[in-house]
Formats: C-alpha cells, structure tokens, sequence
C-alpha cells in the first residue's frame, strides 16, 4: 500500500467516524423521545396559575418576544403657492409662504423588533409569554398554526383572536426540545399521543437504514 492510499483511507475513516458519531446521536435524540412521549404527562408548577387539567410540559426563560414595528415615515409631494417678502432683517428678507402642500405621507417599513424578555410555558392547554413589560397568551384552542425556524430559534404563531401573529426567539440551542415539547403538549391537547408515537418509530426506523457503512470493512488486504 502506498502512502497516497494510506492517506485516503485515514481520511475516509474519519469522515466514517464523524458520520457515525452524528447518525448514533440522532438515533439517540429520537429514542429519547420515543420514552418521554410514551412517559411524560406533563407536571405541576406554581410559578403560573394553571387551569384545570393543566400541566406544564416544558419552561424556557431568556424568550425574546418579537413583534412588528413600523420604522420612521415621510412625507412625498411637492409644494404649491407663493412666497411674499413682508419685511428685511440685516439685510435678509423675510417670505411668508401662501398656499398649501401636496403630498402623501409614505408610513415606514414594518421591521421585526424585540420588545421584551422573558419566559414561555408550553402546557397541555396553552402557550404564555410572561415578560417584564408583555403578556401573550395563545390557547391551543384559538392556535391557527406555527412555524418553526430551526437555525434562528424562534416560532411565530397565528392566533384567531390576534391580528398579528407572534414571534418567540430562544436560539437554535433550544431549537429541539422547544419543537418537541410543543408537539409534545399538543399531542395531549388533541388525544393524539400514539399516533405521535407511530411517527417517531418510522423516523427511527428511516433512520436506522441509513447507517454509514466503514469504508475499510470490505476493503481488500494489500
């Protein structure tokens, strides 16, 4: 064996580690799942005032509440009317201005801002922001639908009672465990806990047929 063969099998068994040390761990994130759904039915807490038959499935503190905001605005048009000298002051005249503008005034850019911090409670009934300044409550009976944003960290959420919808950013670290609790307290809101079940045991089983395979395994002895 040469050192050129020598340097490309060193190399495809690392990216082989690296490849394997990734798939182990998604195998173990959907396990893990897989026991806290068939496990957890949520908890008590006093740290907010639970309706009955309500649990808490998930607490996330340092939430940024977004929001829309409308940026400066200005006007655009032109003038019309006449400008008449009424007296001189050192030398400079001084013009009254008579008539009118036109114009339309053009409102700024809606922008998204961060309006305040604080934590979010995911239960089997509702989602709550409780900040310093803001409160935003979202029951799961008014919830029109969600997006989550993996590589921001956030979900924005469309409320029936709520013309605008609502952003929440916790950071892609929190990313997973967010999605899953929510999906989670949603499965026992609507009694759908075996068909979550059912799914994360095919995306497993997906998943195990994808295991990377040695490259040297089979490699031929030279």
């Amino acid at each position: 064996m040469g050192w050129l063969q020598e340097y490309k099998d060193k190399k495809e068994e690392k990216d082989y580690e690296r490849q394997l040390a990734k798939w182990q761990a998604q195998c173990s994130n959907i396990n893990n799942c897989i026991k806290l759904t068939q496990t957890f039915n949520g908890t008590t807490t006093d740290e907010i005032m639970l309706h009955p038959g309500e649990l808490l499935y998930l607490k996330v503190n340092d939430v940024s509440l977004i929001e829309d905001r409308l940026g400066a605005g200005h006007w655009q048009g032109r003038s019309s009317g006449i400008s008449v000298p009424v007296t001189h002051i050192g030398g400079s005249a001084i013009r009254y201005h008579i008539g009118a503008t036109k114009g339309t005034y053009i409102q700024g850019t809606p922008h998204p801002e961060a309006i305040d911090t604080g934590a979010v409670y995911v239960t089997n009934q509702r989602l709550i922001f409780e900040g310093a300044k803001q409160t935003r409550e979202c029951d799961f009976n008014k919830l029109l639908g969600y997006q989550h944003d993996k590589t921001e960290g956030s979900t924005t959420i469309s409320i029936s009672n709520r013309q605008k919808p609502i952003t929440l950013h916790y950071g892609a670290e929190a990313a997973p465990a967010f999605e899953f609790r929510l999906s989670l307290a949603l499965s026992h809101y609507k009694n759908t806990v075996p068909q979550l079940i059912q799914q994360l045991n095919d995306t497993l089983t997906q998943l195990e047929s994808t295991k990377p395979i040695d490259p040297l395994q089979n490699t031929p002895n030279q």
